[in-house]
Order: structure tokens, then C-alpha cells, then sequence
């Protein structure tokens, strides 16, 4: 056994003056694990086991056996602090200082240790949106339809990973998810000695998970009045972020609660933080190249959290649009995530502040897009509020096919880009897709214009006023959009320097695509 091989080496000590070094976190990852014995009914719940049944996903998985026990109880010897850990990712992890990172790579059951320095934020503003407007992302949704068939989240169990949920008790949009006992549990990773995130806060950005449920199931009980598509749903709250502090980031929290989450049957899990550049050492920040889908530990936990525990996993896109960096954040860019942006009220034009997709990726970032005026934070929850809608209307579709139903259901389908994504999903197209997904449900229509300006009229199409008009230098790659008003519809269209195609649209009513010649 590697373990028995491991205890004969004398243990390893450190001085007083060795514990005053300065120490990084790392991931310990480990080299195996036991698999004798294993079993999975008696680690996963009943509800974890009908979901991924429905999903027709294996219930025997490497990643849920639990980690070797003596394999961390021998890290734990060696190690000032354990921090968290991660049976997906068959890892713990630790603070170190640099001797001690040497000497644990030198076991024979560690397979790496690698450095966590990145830094975990809120992809929000400080401001809190006003409720008045907030029902906008569903009106633009079209979610009359989903009441029109009485889908609202009923009997679905989602997941909420945030930075805390102070005050949701005294939220009016949410005290009848506490009256109707729909939310069924809560967990602060941060600090485990904690049993309430809702009642009490530890930092001022508690609010913020409050202010994002709002958009996934708020609803005023006495007005009728709803802003969030999944009112009666089954939640899961997570606090994974200390937002006192800019330390280093807690991905490993954020892990951690994924995994407590599918062990409890949650189906689609919606969190607006995401990863950005301010490590702590300026060297190690993220490179844009690296926004890859397949280099942030977060993003790779979550491309298995879909693949092979079939959650479905809503992120914001970010809100770095206006900023250097520019570009989404992870795990915005895992491939297997439905990535967020944020637009406006009319017509449906990116907001400024919303990230965009990097060049580096050969698929579509972000995925769609909502209204928030206030971060991607929020526009996140309201399309996961209509996932919800669309599992509870099928709970046997797999995440893939569910992401490309709402992908095809955007106003901009076919002709995505990575500013909007394909754009704002439709309640209407989209079930019509949860019953056939070969159907053709967009208004697209293809235009070859020859020159550099051209006018182009389209009464035939739309009876809209206001156009969204989007240049690109290739299929997808925006280079500016811009608003055009014209009470006749016809607008005049200037094409752009290395403008290949452009994009004009009028909300759902149409959407072309003109191919310059």
C-alpha cells in the first residue's frame, strides 16, 4: 500500500521561525483512491440518485468516492492549515510555506501541488436594483407564456452559490420561500460554524446572494406580481466568498459546495461570481489566452459537474466589458456552462459594462444575455429562473440539450456573436424546442448587400422603430453595435472598416444577417 510505505519516514518539524514564513495556498491533488468497498447509495441521497436516473447518467463515479482518509490525515500532519476538500477533484487543499510544498510533493501518494492565487469577486455593482423594473428580463423573456402553462419552478431543486443571503427573510419579492419551506438548506463554506447565512451577515456583500434570489424567485404575494420565472422551485443556498477580504481566491469553497449540492440531487446550480485577473502576485495573473475553458480549476470542476453529474450550471458572463480585461471571466468559459450577458431595456443592445468573449475560444462566450442595468450578476439568475422552468416542463433532457434549446431560443439564433451570445431566450420558442428540437423558431432572414452604405427596408419584417445594428469582422467577432431609429423602417446602414457581416435586429420580431459583398 502506498500509505503503509509512507508512515515509516520520520515525520517532518518545523521550528517556530519556519511557521512565520509567509505561506500560499495550494491544491494537494492526490495519486488514487479506495475504491473497495464502495457504494453508492450510501453517499448519494435518494434525490441525487432519481435525478441522475432521469438523466440516465452512471450512479457508480470515480469522482464521488470519498478521498483516501489516510491520505489526508498524513497531509494533515504536515500542513499549519487544511483548508477544504474536494473528492471531484480527488484533492485538499492547504496553506504551505515553500519547504513544505517541497517536501509533500516528495510522497509517493501526491501526485501535485499546485498554487491557488486567484482572486474570487462578485460579478455585480454595489447598487441594488430597483424591484419596479426588475420584472423587465422576464417581460423581454416572453415568461407570460410559462404562467400562461404553469411552469414556476415547481418541484425543481436548484442550487444558489454566492456571497451570502442576508435579509432575504425581510425581502417582501421573497419571505414565501420561507413560509412555503422552499428553501431546504443552507451552507456557509467561509466559515462552517455557521448555521444561518439568511438571518445574520459576517460582511456587507451578504446582501448580494439576497439581491440575486430576487431575480430568480421573487414574487409579491399581495400585488401578484413577479419578477423572477422560478417563484416555486426548491432552494439550495451556498455562501462560498469572505467578501471582507481580497485574498486569495476561495475556488476551492465554490468546489466544495457543487459537490455538497449534487450530493443532495440539486439539478441546475445559478452563481454570479466569477474568477478575474487581481492575484496577489502580479505575475501569476491570468493571461486572456487562458480564458480557455480548461485552465482555471473552476472551470474544470465545473465542465464535470455537468458532463458527469448532469447538473445544469447558469454564470454570469462578468462585468469586465468597460475595464483592460475585458473579456468573461471562468467559469463563464467552460464550454459546458450557459454564460450570461447583461443588455438593455430597448432595444436589446449589450450593456457597456458586460463581458465579452475572448478571441481565444472556438465556441460561442457568452451563451445568451438578459436585462440587468445593474450587473451580469443579476441577468444571470433570471435565465437560470427560466431553466428551471424549461426542467420542470422535462426533467429527462440532458444539460446539453437543454443548453442548445435556450441557444436556439434566443432572439439572435442563428447568428450569435460574442458580445449578446444568441442573444435573449423565448419562453414560447423554447418549449416549442423541448418537444422537437430540428424546428426552425427564429425570424432570420439573409441579405447580400454590395458597398460601403446601403439602405435597407424593413416594413416586411417588423414594425419596430428602433434597430440594434452589430458589425462584425467575422461570423461572430464584434467590432461596434450601435442604435438606429427610423419611423419608416428603413435605416441606413455604413459599413464599418473590415466589416465582414452585420447583424440587424428589432428585438424578437426579426433578426438579419447581412453579408457584405
Amino acid at each position: 500500500m502506498l500509505f503503509n510505505r509512507f508512515v515509516v519516514f520520520t515525520l517532518f518539524c518545523f521550528s517556530m521561525s519556519s511557521l512565520t514564513i509567509a505561506q500560499t495556498k495550494y491544491w494537494i491533488q492526490f495519486t488514487d483512491k479506495d475504491t473497495i468497498g464502495y457504494n453508492y447509495t450510501k453517499h448519494l441521497s435518494p434525490a441525487c440518485i432519481q435525478h441522475r436516473t432521469n438523466q440516465a447518467i452512471p450512479l457508480y463515479q470515480w469522482t464521488d468516492i470519498p478521498l483516501n482518509p489516510n491520505y489526508i490525515s498524513s497531509v494533515r500532519q504536515h500542513v499549519l492549515q487544511l483548508v477544504a476538500t474536494s473528492k471531484w477533484m480527488n484533492a485538499v487543499t492547504a496553506y504551505l510555506t515553500l519547504e513544505q510544498k517541497n517536501y509533500l510533493e516528495t510522497m509517493p501518494f501526491i501526485h501535485s501541488v499546485e498554487p491557488v492565487v486567484i482572486e474570487l469577486v462578485a460579478t455585480s455593482s454595489t447598487i441594488q436594483p430597483d424591484p419596479s423594473f426588475s420584472h423587465i428580463s422576464l417581460q423581454q423573456m416572453n415568461g407570460a407564456y410559462f404562467q400562461q402553462i404553469q411552469l414556476n419552478g415547481k418541484g425543481v431543486r436548484v442550487g444558489v452559490i454566492d456571497a451570502g443571503f442576508y435579509e432575504l427573510d425581510k425581502n417582501p419579492l421573497l419571505t414565501h420561500l420561507l413560509y412555503e419551506n422552499k428553501i431546504v438548506q443552507q451552507k456557509d463554506f467561509i466559515d462552517p460554524t455557521r448555521t444561518d447565512i439568511i438571518q445574520t451577515k459576517v460582511t456587507g456583500a451578504d446582501f448580494h446572494g439576497m439581491e440575486v434570489m430576487n431575480r430568480l424567485a421573487g414574487y409579491d404575494t399581495s400585488k401578484s406580481y413577479q419578477v423572477g420565472m422560478a417563484p416555486n422551485a426548491t432552494y439550495y443556498l451556498a455562501r462560498t466568498e469572505d467578501g471582507n477580504r481580497e485574498h486569495r481566491g476561495e475556488e476551492d469553497m465554490w468546489i466544495m459546495a457543487m459537490e455538497w449540492m449534487d450530493s443532495l440531487g440539486v439539478q441546475l446550480i445559478s452563481t454570479s461570481l466569477g474568477y478575474a485577473t487581481k492575484m496577489d502576485n502580479p505575475a501569476d495573473n491570468y493571461k486572456k489566452e487562458e480564458m480557455n475553458g480548461s485552465t482555471a480549476r473552476i472551470s474544470k470542476a465545473a465542465e464535470l459537474a455537468v458532463r458527469q453529474k448532469g447538473i445544469f450550471l447558469v454564470v454570469s458572463a462578468g462585468n469586465e466589458g468597460a475595464k483592460d480585461w475585458k473579456i468573461i471571466t471562468a467559469p463563464a468559459d467552460a464550454y459546458s456552462t450557459l454564460a450570461v450577458a447583461a443588455n438593455g431595456f430597448s432595444p436589446w443592445k449589450k450593456e457597456g459594462y458586460s463581458s465579452i468573449g475572448p478571441d481565444v475560444l472556438p465556441y460561442i462566450k457568452p451563451n445568451v444575455s438578459a436585462y440587468s442595468l445593474n450587473g451580469t450578476s443579476f441577468s444571470c439568475p433570471s435565465v437560470a429562473g427560466f431553466v428551471t422552468c424549461l426542467i420542470q416542463y422535462d426533467s429527462t433532457l440532458s444539460p446539453a440539450t437543454l443548453k442548445k434549446v435556450v441557444e436556439k431560443s434566443g432572439h439572435l439564433y442563428p447568428y450569435a456573436n460574442n458580445y449578446m451570445g444568441y442573444g435573449v431566450p423565448q419562453a414560447d420558442r423554447a418549449i416549442s424546442l423541448m418537444k422537437d428540437t430540428s424546428l426552425a423558431v427564429s425570424k432570420a432572414v439573409v441579405l447580400e448587400l454590395k458597398g460601403k452604405r446601403r439602405k435597407v427596408s424593413l416594413e416586411a419584417y417588423t414594425r419596430a422603430t428602433e434597430f440594434t445594428v452589430i458589425h462584425k469582422s467575422n461570423a461572430t467577432k464584434v467590432i461596434s453595435d450601435a442604435i438606429l431609429v427610423n419611423a419608416h423602417q428603413r435605416i441606413l446602414v455604413v459599413r464599418p472598416k473590415n466589416a465582414v457581416f452585420t447583424t440587424v435586429t428589432a428585438d424578437r420580431d426579426v433578426v438579419i444577417e447581412i453579408i457584405w459583398k
